[in-house]
């Protein structure tokens, strides 16, 4: 069994290596290997399955961005380990300081006043508005928007829906949903 493991290890080794050279095919097959792993590590770390899932992509872009500077001496495991740390607490900082700054934002904008009625008026114009911006969006976004917001599909079922890669998927969702973001708002300024 020691002897399975230190080839093993051995093995994620000589691929780092070779992704430090560049050979994608390495990365690929390094990617395939240890993806379960940091996918289980940040879950533990991140309670939000969307932030976990970007916190994971974001390990891999930074594993290919930096390969060359794995010191073959120590665990890739170890390494991918501590990269995938660093990520996952630098996202709840940057969670806790979002919500904070959210917090303070919203208690100094407050104001108290009962607007319900025209909030329910406002309300049944911005659907009638949102229904309009969906229609405007260009197929693929308006495709990729709808099945991720409306649908409730998440990243990865989304991409597969598609056929797409998952960050080609979540850009194209995100890009309709900006594009419906400014359509709205100049909706509302034309009222």
């Amino acid at each position: 069994m020691h002897a399975d493991l230190l080839a093993v290890r051995a093995e994620e080794r000589a691929l780092m290596l070779a992704v430090a050279g560049g050979d994608q095919a390495a990365f690929t097959a390094l990617h395939r290997r240890l993806r379960p792993i940091v996918e289980r590590y940040v879950r533990h770390q991140l309670t939000d399955p969307t932030q976990a899932e970007e916190v994971v992509q974001d390990v891999f872009l930074e594993l290919w961005t930096i390969a060359g500077r794995y010191d073959p001496s120590h665990s890739v495991i170890a390494w991918v380990r501590t990269i995938a740390n660093r990520r996952a607490i630098d996202r709840v900082r940057k969670s806790v300081a979002d919500r904070d700054r959210d917090l303070r934002i919203g208690a100094r904008d407050h104001e108290p006043v009962d607007l319900a009625s025209q909030e329910r008026a406002e309300s049944v114009l911005d659907r009638t508005a949102l229904r309009r911006a969906i229609v405007r969006l260009p197929p693929r976004q308006r495709e990729a928007v709808v099945l991720r917001h409306l649908v409730g599909l998440s990243g990865p079922e989304l991409a597969a829906e598609l056929g797409l890669p998952l960050g080609t998927a979540k850009t194209r969702a995100r890009d309709g949903v900006l594009t419906l973001r400014r359509t709205m708002a100049s909706q509302r300024a034309a009222r």
